[in-house]
């Protein structure tokens, strides 16, 4: 009877041994680790965007979106613009024609979502970025490469700023053209890519909400 009394005693601290450990288990896989990553994939956009994203477990928000800043540039490319501006009266043209510098940033407007949501089993991410805008266009420098009245079709001020507000949006329209916005997302998504990885998961991007 003892005997018996003892294995019995010995069993059940066995189950119970097994029974906590179970329970570890479901709660280290299912509970820590995601919130861990959570953290983690958190704290490393924070410091590489300088902004926290709102992250999901599960589709319950465990971190709100804070950002001190409202946009996030991740591309900044220097455009050239030759520009020529001209008109004609009377049979007499006059032309402008400006070469400028600018410098075009891409990245994301941080007024719209900008989400993490991590899953559990498999424990994986899933990152929700939105569309990239370009967020700025400065003209660093230009000069007048020609500058030529007609013979009674003359050359004025209002032409000359008509024409550089004409290259200003030669140059917006050219770094669009340029493939910036796609660059932006994709260092973007490389980055957060990194930062996921690094932690120890997988990461699939999803478009944003409403497209």
């Amino acid at each position: 009877m003892a005997a018996t009394g003892k294995f019995r005693l010995v069993m059940g601290v066995v189950v119970l041994l097994l029974l906590i450990a179970a329970i570890w288990s479901l709660y280290a896989v299912f509970i820590r680790a995601p919130m861990e990553l959570a953290g983690a994939t958190a704290a490393g956009v924070k410091e590489m965007f300088n902004f926290t994203p709102r992250v999901t477990v599960n589709q319950t928000v465990v971190i709100e979106q804070s950002a001190p800043i409202m946009e996030v540039a991740t591309v900044a490319r220097q455009v050239m613009v030759d520009h020529a501006w001209s008109h004609t009266w009377l049979g007499s043209t006059k032309s402008i024609r400006l070469i400028g510098t600018f410098t075009a940033k891409a990245g994301f407007d941080l007024k719209e979502p900008f989400t993490i949501a991590i899953e559990k089993g498999p424990l994986r991410v899933k990152a929700s970025l939105p569309n990239p805008k370009l967020l700025s266009l400065t003209m660093d420098s230009y000069r007048i490469a020609a500058d030529e009245s007609g013979w009674w079709n003359r050359v004025t001020d209002a032409d000359r700023e008509a024409a550089v507000r004409d290259l200003q949006n030669a140059a917006r329209s050219q770094a669009e053209a340029s493939g910036i916005l796609e660059e932006a997302r994709t260092t973007a998504e490389q980055r957060i890519r990194e930062i996921v990885e690094r932690n120890g998961a997988s990461v699939e991007f999803i478009a944003p909400a409403g497209l």
